[in-house]
């Protein structure tokens, strides 16, 4: 699977990149063992079941630490606006429990963003099953501004944002017109961006540019830069996800592609 871009970070291959099922045979097979279906307005517990292409379980210690985390799990439902990202912990071997809290009766689809050691990083779905089959047409609005939590985040690109051509973006957050410059770290960096395209397929993982943080005592703001370069056309929704006061803030921001 392609990376989209590079975004800066020295010492590591921390691309940003964008991906969809397509591709390679997927070198694991991903099963979720409960819940039966998902309960909106509650937490779930899930347990997703990994084994590798033998169907022996999969270890936790087979997986590259990436971002701070062996696996990271990007959820979403069918009409890209509840948007989750969570880390599983392995309770038993190839058996990784997490917790969610849905605000939908939909089904959910999640990208299990895993590398294991001497491989590729795959971005492999798999369905949450929920009461209900959503078919809601998408709410296309497009927006380089969103507040979340009392905080105010602007996108600025710096260019016209193409299919298959790279722009910088700088993302600002304020709050009360007061520039925050104290973001915290979040799996290694100060924000992370993760994008689902109108297809409900694909997706794009965008991080900033700079060195991954050391050390949580880091703080950053009130301007992030990245590096963008999507590969499909159509509407992106792009959700910002940074760190305050030891709280995840989630700001989302939608993309017209031409």
């Amino acid at each position: 699977l392609p990376a989209m871009a590079q975004d800066g970070h020295e010492g590591h291959d921390h691309s940003a990149h964008d991906h969809s099922q397509h591709g390679g045979e997927p070198e694991l097979i991903i099963t979720p063992i409960t819940p039966n279906e998902l309960k909106a307005g509650e937490e779930n517990e899930v347990i997703l079941f990994i084994q590798d292409k033998e169907a022996k379980p999969v270890d936790v210690s087979q997986f590259e630490v990436v971002h701070t985390q062996p696996v990271h799990l990007l959820i979403i439902e069918p009409g890209l606006n509840d948007y989750h990202h969570e880390h599983p912990v392995q309770k038993a071997t190839g058996q990784y429990a997490f917790s969610f809290t849905p605000q939908t009766a939909c089904s959910y689809r999640m990208w299990v963003d895993v590398k294991l050691k001497g491989s590729y990083q795959h971005y492999i779905p798999v369905e949450l099953k929920g009461v209900e089959d959503c078919k809601e047409p998408i709410d296309k609005t497009v927006n380089l501004e969103a507040s979340s939590q009392g905080y105010d985040f602007k996108l600025e690109l710096e260019g016209d944002l193409k299919a298959g051509e790279a722009v910088f973006a700088n993302m600002s957050i304020a709050k009360d017109g007061k520039p925050v410059d104290f973001l915290e770290p979040v799996m290694g960096a100060f924000a992370h961006m993760v994008g689902f395209y109108e297809d409900y397929q694909s997706i794009a993982h965008i991080h900033p540019m700079g060195k991954e943080l050391a050390e949580d005592t880091e703080r950053g703001g009130p301007t992030l830069r990245f590096h963008i370069e999507p590969e499909q056309t159509g509407y992106l929704k792009l959700f910002a996800q940074v760190q305050i006061d030891g709280k995840q803030v989630f700001a989302p921001f939608g993309i017209d592609l031409r």
